[in-house]
């Protein structure tokens, strides 16, 4: 193969829009590798074969590369982690080829969530009180010797809200640790171990950033508005922010961006600001995915997606096109679609009911008449999005205030 290549590892969610990117601006050949293909459908799907020159599947980054190496005769000129699952192949690979790579001995700490709050520690930024067990006696221990007010109890490796609990309680806790260990994470990860934090109160944010050489560009953030069910958290809606309201967040970002060694990349992390400052609840070392990088492109001066490529294939041009900070020229609103109940649907009204509010802009839902419909427990049985523009925050806010209302009176589908 004489043109570059790109390599993308896993490409789902949002990182399937990296292909069609790399080919429209460089004009590279891109090939992707799939690492977990014992993810839920709804990631899955989001992958197209048809779309890269070749696919390889492996879960060891030896086996990996030594496929790629002999497909290509070299290592690919260009590696892009497209998802979640990726991130350690994607660091182990990178690292290999010494193609822009994270500090490797940290790699563990992008991934592993007690790892990630540890590591914090260590350097002295504010963190989560965390431990994690394998036992439930030590978990119950643990809560003895930090009587707080609420505990979070989740897998270590979890994304998308999977298997997050609140537990008010000793005896919460105890039934979310049973719930959860030794079962498995959407990533087929087996949850031989849990993670115990306390509950940090606060309002929720995400900040998006793209990493070069070390130097932290904070591209978006966004607020999040969540929903409790029975003691699981779930996405209700997530709202842009001007960056320019929140450098507290933008500097704090930046400390935890550094601690956890991302030097080359995007990163996506979620920030409780407490009572006592932003603290962290995760971070990711890819690009946030879903809908939210669409969200960006719309309202943002800078596109989330065009910088997570070009900070990986051409850095020269991201520094020429990070010189001005990104703003907002228009305000977003993602609202997640949710279903108290189960069974088949009946009726589905919500681009005929959400499409004449002025702030409409697109609705993803693959739901059709007659198909099943689960209770939605977390981010991945939520059945859809609904996503609203405007340039004036009140509109776009009462805008959204109606479809919550038209969702809660069972307007937006019926059941059979």
């Amino acid at each position: 193969m004489s043109n570059k290549c790109v390599l993308i590892v896993d490409p789902f969610s949002s990182g399937a829009t990296f292909v069609g990117r790399v080919k429209k601006y460089f004009g590279y050949d891109v090939i992707a590798l799939i690492t977990n293909n014992e993810l839920p459908a709804v990631i899955l799907n989001s992958f197209k074969e048809e779309d890269y020159s070749f696919v390889f599947y492996s879960t060891s980054h030896d086996d990996a590369a030594r496929q790629i190496e002999l497909y290509l005769g070299r290592a690919p000129d260009f590696i892009v982690c497209g998802s979640e699952p990726g991130v350690l192949i994607f660091d182990q690979l990178s690292n290999r080829w010494n193609l822009l790579p994270n500090i490797f001995k940290l790699s563990q700490t992008r991934r592993n969530k007690y790892l990630m709050q540890n590591r914090l520690k260590l350097d002295g930024i504010r963190y989560i009180p965390h431990y994690r067990a394998r036992k439930l006696i030590n978990m119950l221990a643990w809560c003895d010797e930090n009587n707080f007010a609420e505990y979070v109890v989740k897998p270590i490796y979890s994304f998308g809200t999977d298997g997050v609990f609140f537990c008010k309680d000793k005896k919460e806790v105890e039934k979310a640790f049973n719930l959860l260990i030794n079962t498995y994470d959407y990533s087929g990860n087996k949850n031989n171990e849990l993670l115990i934090e306390q509950k940090i109160e606060g309002i929720e944010y995400v900040v998006d950033a793209v990493t070069s050489n070390g130097v932290h560009f904070i591209v978006n953030i966004f607020r999040y508005i969540k929903q409790e069910v029975q003691g699981v958290p779930i996405y209700h809606q997530m709202v842009t922010e001007p960056i320019e309201e929140h450098l507290e967040l933008v500097n704090y970002t930046k400390s935890i961006l550094t601690s956890l060694g991302i030097c080359n990349g995007t990163s996506h992390n979620e920030i409780i600001l407490s009572s006592e400052g932003p603290v962290l609840v995760e971070s990711g070392a890819r690009m946030h995915g879903g809908l939210g990088p669409t969200i960006v492109e719309r309202c943002n001066t800078h596109s989330l997606i065009d910088l997570s490529l070009i900070v990986r294939i051409d850095p020269a041009k991201f520094i020429e096109k990070t010189r001005i900070p990104p703003t907002l020229h228009c305000y977003g609103i993602e609202y997640f679609l949710s279903s108290t109940n189960a069974g088949y649907v009946k009726e589905i009204n919500i681009e005929n009911l959400c499409g004449p509010l002025e702030s409409y802009g697109l609705t993803v839902c693959k739901l059709k008449t007659k198909d099943y419909l689960e209770k939605t427990v977390d981010l991945i049985t939520s059945y859809g999005r609904i996503v609203f523009f405007n340039n004036d925050r009140e509109i776009l806010s009462s805008d959204v205030k109606t479809v919550v209302d038209l969702e809660k009176t069972g307007k937006l589908i019926t059941f059979m």
